[in-house]
């Protein structure tokens, strides 16, 4: 089975998220409650309930981040098992996505897995910077899920462009003065827009696609040599 995991940078800098807050924080309490000799007695045993407070932390981050794992998954085309760590794992079949117990969301340049499990939910993020990630995507893609949960996938994107450039140079057919007319004599194509005149940009919060008459063109497609 293939596999898409977080990747040894997202291990790091989780890592590093404890380890920068939590160890100076163990060597203070440390610090104070066996060396520095200006405390009460209260104070001393505050401080040294803090050593195996913030020491577990850090030995906690280290156990779930290089041991457990963080979160992975394996796939093939008719199964995926999320692993929430090393000893928790869920199997599903892809026409299983979304559902009752899964609900997926578009998030941060990838997806978020939401699994609904005896109670208690787990949430499988898996984004650009995971490894595998672009076999994952085409993954669902062809499975239907990103269908399934409305997202375009680059077919469905290429055809939307089509249709709206065809719209474009009707309406410039319909409406001759509204764009510039293409150079007479010898011409070469604009290298921007690719002889389309417009620009497509996605709006992914909308869900729409909207064209923008090129810049550099004018909206002709062309320039003269």
């Amino acid at each position: 089975m293939k596999k898409c995991t977080i990747g040894w940078f997202s291990k790091i800098v989780t890592f590093l998220v404890f380890a920068v807050f939590f160890i100076p924080l163990t060597g203070i309490c440390f610090y104070i409650a066996f060396l520095y000799p200006q405390v009460t007695q209260e104070e001393r045993l505050l401080f040294l309930a803090g050593v195996p407070m913030f020491g577990g932390l850090v030995a906690f981050a280290i156990y779930r981040t290089f041991y457990l794992g963080l979160v992975w998954v394996e796939y093939d085309m008719e199964n995926v098992i999320f692993h929430y760590s090393r000893k928790e794992g869920y199997r599903f079949r892809w026409e299983e996505i979304p559902g009752n117990r899964m609900q997926v969301e578009r998030a941060g340049g990838g997806y978020i897995f939401y699994i609904q499990e005896d109670g208690r939910q787990r949430k499988i993020p898996l984004n650009r910077l995971s490894k595998g990630y672009k076999d994952f995507e085409k993954t669902l893609e062809l499975t239907g899920v990103l269908h399934r949960i409305g997202v375009k996938t680059q077919e469905e994107f290429k055809r939307d462009a089509e249709r709206v450039f065809e719209q474009y140079q009707k309406y410039r057919e319909a409406h001759p003065g509204s764009t510039p007319p293409k150079p007479e004599g010898d011409c070469m194509i604009c290298p921007d827009c690719q002889g389309k005149g417009l620009h497509l940009k996605k709006l992914p919060l909308l869900k729409v696609d909207v064209g923008k008459v090129c810049t550099t063109c004018g909206g002709s497609g062309y320039f003269p040599k």
